[in-house]
């Protein structure tokens, strides 16, 4: 803000020495005065003609050339510029035009006094000195330069018509330099206000831009730093949750493989005891029976062993599609005959390095997940696409690098989860499911399968909705194999 020791603008004529600030304070001068310049304006013309009257009275005999003046000159000059200062060109050409309107009103009245006679001519020497105090309402150089434009006029005219009397000559050039300076100094003050008041609401309005649009960077650092403390939030709850299933995979598998060898001692001697008993001996169903269940433990078991990685992982160079087209005749077998499945595959190849049998265990338990969800039957609906981001996108179990990706939807028309359930469904031994009716493994083993191919599992659920589970997988391209 400029002190009193830096005052910028020229201490005589008044005007900024920045060319930029002198043009937005005539703007705002120009916005702030000229409703009442136009009343001024206004007011003249109406007061110009209203002193006919006047001319009636004190000189008759020369009442037709005076109003010749008023009317044929002075009014309809007012009166064109105030309908000229509704043009958009009056902001440039407002001084110069209110100077010409206040010169041709006092030139007016000069003539007028130098055709009145003696006593009268007094009488529209005070008309002059009314039409002084409108001069003054100009800007501080303009009302100067008009001011004394109209005094020496007023000079020269009573010098030229020598029967004006010494006395009365002295005494009306002191009046009207009485007049002249203290219209000056008042209209210098008044400009030096306007400038000050201008320069304060000027400063005032910068100083506030610049508060603004630190609040504004403030603010975005603000939202910044929230956005990195929640990231690190999720970032840390993703590496618990990735060591706590790191720790139950390794629990599962050490489990799974001993579980295997035992498994591998009952069905070795459920055979043999089988083998040994005739058919129609009573107790051959039951040993039937032991190796169906022995069967059934060994599949849990495989299951435990993917889940925990353990199982070896034999990636190959695929057509996503490829696979799609295998599961299609699959899937329908597994969700039963109350739900439709629609395959819906992509126009142009898919090119991954997966396992062909991990992704279609992965589709079944997907599969299966549906039809649980959906009891009453519906449609299952599975596709294929490309997705392609070039920036970070954050899903369930993790964030998608920039990059091209195949991504497998599948869709559901079921019950749906809420908030809740849906943070917890790739935890194992989770289920929403009766007891023994689900192990909980069914999605954690997806999502183990999954980030074996450097993939990701994104889902989303409302209640009454149904659910949307998407796989991301990396493309590749055959030629860089």
């Amino acid at each position: 803000m400029y002190s009193r020791k830096e005052i910028p603008f020229n201490i005589v004529t008044l005007s900024f020495s920045n060319s930029e600030l002198e043009t937005a304070f005539r703007a705002d001068y120009f916005e702030k005065n000229i409703r009442h310049l136009r009343l001024y304006l206004l007011l003249g013309f109406l007061l110009y003609g209203l002193f006919a009257i006047h001319d009636y009275w004190i000189i008759p005999d020369m009442m037709y050339q005076a109003w010749s003046i008023r009317f044929l000159l002075v009014c309809p000059l007012l009166l064109a510029i105030l309908l000229f200062s509704f043009s958009k060109k009056f902001h440039r050409l407002m001084q110069p035009s209110l100077v010409l309107a206040g010169f041709t009103a006092g030139a007016g009245i000069i003539a007028m006094v130098i055709m009145a006679s003696p006593q009268g001519s007094y009488l529209y020497y005070i008309g002059l000195l009314l039409c002084l105090m409108f001069f003054f309402r100009l800007r501080f150089f303009a009302a100067s330069l008009l001011s004394w434009s109209v005094f020496l006029l007023y000079e020269a005219a009573l010098l030229l018509k020598t029967e004006t009397p010494t006395p009365i000559l002295f005494s009306n050039t002191f009046i009207f330099l009485s007049f002249l300076i203290a219209g000056m100094f008042m209209c210098y003050t008044l400009e030096r206000y306007n400038r000050s008041d201008f320069l304060l609401r000027r400063t005032i309005h910068l100083r506030n831009h610049e508060i603004s649009a630190a609040n504004r960077a403030l603010e975005k650092e603000s939202l910044d730093h929230r956005q990195a403390a929640e990231e690190n939030l999720r970032l840390k709850a993703q590496l618990t949750e990735a060591q706590k299933m790191e720790a139950v995979g390794q629990l599962a598998g050490g489990v799974a493989h001993e579980f295997n060898n035992i498994l591998t001692a009952v069905v070795g001697y459920a055979n043999y005891i089988q083998m040994k008993m005739d058919k129609d001996n009573p107790l051959h169903p039951y040993a039937g029976n032991i190796i169906a269940s022995a069967n059934r433990a060994a599949r849990l078991s495989n299951d435990l062993l993917a889940f925990s990685r353990k199982k070896q992982f034999e990636p190959r160079v695929v057509n996503l599609n490829d696979i799609m087209l295998k599961a299609e005749n699959m899937l329908p077998l597994i969700v039963g005959k109350k739900i439709r499945v629609s395959i819906t595959l992509c126009e142009s190849p898919l090119i991954i390095l997966a396992d062909e049998v991990l992704l279609e265990q992965a589709l079944v338990n997907l599969a299966a997940n549906a039809r649980d969800a959906m009891p009453n039957g519906g449609v299952l609906s599975i596709s294929t696409d490309r997705f392609e981001t070039a920036s970070k996108v954050p899903c369930a179990s993790g964030t998608v690098q920039p990059g091209r990706y195949a991504r497998i939807t599948v869709t559901d028309m079921g019950i749906g989860m809420d908030e809740k359930t849906r943070a917890r469904i790739f935890e194992p031994f989770f289920t929403t499911k009766e007891v023994g009716k689900s192990t909980g493994l069914g999605l954690s083993m997806v999502h183990g399968i999954v980030r074996q191919h450097q993939g990701l599992v994104d889902c989303s659920s409302q209640i009454g909705t149904g659910t949307n589970f998407r796989i991301i997988l990396p493309l590749i391209f055959e030629e860089t194999v």
